[in-house]
């Protein structure tokens, strides 16, 4: 039945004093005590972000969860729901915040929305939940949470998910990369940025699960090959995650930042163009993904991707060709040039 105007008006005043916008204090087990946007409304927390639309956190099912206002959000135990929520929504709201600020993204689909999270729930909806399954712990940290919501900027840039396990690589490392970009943009003391992925993990007994810098490390491949296409898919990352830690930092960055390795054939060293430069040129990268998306493609996106922010003659078209190189992914005949810089 639609309301008089009248009615409508007070019906639509009363919703807006019922609801209000707050940050709240919450307590993390991954972030420590920490500020996050929720929702107000009949004396309880709403864990619904009221700045970034699609964003909240449940507890097994769909509603999101809430708690008795005044009070901290969250215990800081490990085994607690609530509190992975306010991990999960810290981790989030700076995701979102950096993709906004570094990467130009509106949101984490693009269109200015994002997906509601859920706590010990193991049946994600494709493109409809971000899940954190678990029930002794979860994995919250700051770059698993930008890993996970990292699937859904991928699957939502063009071309979806595609198929096949090298393309399933390429979205597991792009993931490892959106993590990456979230644990630096937030750089925590608590959580210090680094370029290994669920390093606070009590997955595997508290090692990193994967090295962005050396996937060699995990046992996955630092180069690609031929056997990528039948590699599974986490270890197919290898050569995306090595790429772009090539890129942002190089071979040999100092600064109490890890080496890495160059694969046989390639140039003798790489020097990184820096993490938000990378970043905003991987980010255009995933804006030319096509559902056949292989290595090869990202190549070529990427310097293309690179002119386009930064001209051929800036030294990030040069670092791309030189990082995807020394990761074994070979230039494809028509890749745009490179151009000298002018003289000085």
């Amino acid at each position: 039945m639609k309301l008089p105007v009248y009615a409508a008006t007070a019906f639509t005043a009363a919703i807006s004093l019922a609801l209000t916008f707050v940050p709240a204090s919450g307590l993390g087990y991954y972030n420590g005590g920490v500020q996050i946007d929720v929702t107000e409304s009949g004396g309880y927390y709403v864990l619904t972000d009221p700045l970034r639309p699609g964003i909240s956190c449940a507890i097994n099912g769909t509603a999101p969860a809430r708690v008795p206002v005044g009070s901290t959000i969250g215990n800081g135990r490990r085994h607690d729901t609530v509190t992975a929520c306010v991990d999960v929504l810290y981790g989030v709201q700076r995701m979102w915040d950096m993709l906004r600020d570094w990467l130009g993204r509106n949101g984490i689909n693009g269109s200015g929305r994002g997906a509601p999270a859920r706590i010990g729930t193991r049946s994600p909806v494709p493109g409809t939940t971000v899940d954190f399954p678990g029930s002794d712990s979860f994995p919250t940290q700051l770059d698993l949470v930008g890993h996970q919501y990292g699937h859904m900027v991928y699957q939502t840039t063009p071309g979806g998910t595609g198929a096949g396990n090298e393309n399933g690589g390429i979205n597991e490392g792009s993931a490892d990369i959106f993590g990456t970009l979230t644990e630096w943009y937030t750089n925590s003391q608590v959580d210090l940025p680094d370029y290994l992925i669920g390093e606070r993990s009590d997955l595997i007994g508290g090692a990193p699960l994967r090295h962005t810098y050396n996937p060699g490390l995990d046992g996955h491949p630092n180069c690609y090959s031929a056997q990528i296409p039948n590699t599974e898919v986490h270890a197919a990352s290898g050569p995306m995650r090595h790429w772009f830690y090539l890129l942002a930092e190089g071979s040999a960055p100092g600064g109490g930042k890890p080496s890495s390795p160059i694969c046989a054939g390639g140039p003798p060293s790489v020097t990184g163009i820096g993490l938000v430069k990378a970043g905003r040129v991987f980010m255009l990268s995933l804006l030319r993904k096509t559902s056949a998306w292989r290595y090869v493609h990202v190549r070529t996106a990427s310097v293309m991707s690179a002119i386009d922010l930064y001209g051929p003659a800036d030294p990030a078209c040069v670092t791309v060709k030189a990082a995807w190189d020394a990761v074994s992914v070979p230039a494809q005949t028509g890749e745009p040039a490179c151009t000298p810089p002018p003289a000085r």
